[in-house]
């Protein structure tokens, strides 16, 4: 059986080593955030290593135009899973989005389990819970999108454009292993 899946921050300390190796890992942004969260994600294994998959807003590129000129959120993709939640018009909306190509390999020692009930931003706080739930409902697709991007990066598969913004999950492998908390 699966483990289940968790919400998790990421020690900005860390973030900044594997940041040094390679430019595509997501930036967890210190200096312009609007809440404590710092990195927030879920973690799976593939291959026996832990891998921290980063949640990101969603940005002007999730969505399509229509003939009407209505947005429309795009449809999901081996890279990007997008959080959708229906409000309470059933209407659904698009709240976050979950970033394979993104995803990092970690060590328990940096990261923390995120407790969505002491978030002391009410709005925020209900935000994540949408995401935390999608998640749930979501794990085997989740699982699934991992893998494959995990298998496609690591066995160099050419002609897949997504790829080229993919984290070299192999460099970032070893070097979690050399990683040593700065005191």
């Amino acid at each position: 059986m699966k483990q289940e899946l968790r919400l998790y921050t990421v020690s900005d300390e860390y973030i900044q080593y594997l940041s040094e190796f390679d430019f595509r890992v997501m930036s967890n942004k210190e200096e312009s955030r609007n809440f404590e969260r710092k990195y927030l994600g879920t973690v799976l294994s593939i291959n026996e290593v832990d891998y921290f998959i980063p949640l990101a807003s969603p940005k002007s590129s999730d969505y399509t135009v229509d003939k009407n000129g209505c947005k429309i959120i795009r449809k999901n993709i081996v890279p990007i899973i997008r959080i959708v939640h229906k409000d309470h018009n059933s209407i659904l909306k698009l709240i976050g989005t979950i970033k394979f190509n993104n995803m990092i390999p970690v060590i328990h020692s940096e990261i923390k389990q995120y407790n969505i009930a002491n978030e002391p931003d009410l709005a925020y706080r209900d935000l994540v819970y949408k995401e935390w739930e999608f998640i749930r409902v979501h794990k085997s697709e989740i699982y699934k999108n991992a893998k494959i991007i995990y298998n496609q990066k690591t066995k160099n598969y050419k002609n897949i454009g997504y790829l080229d913004n993919t984290v070299d999950f192999l460099l970032l492998e070893q070097k979690a292993k050399d990683f040593a908390p700065r005191i």
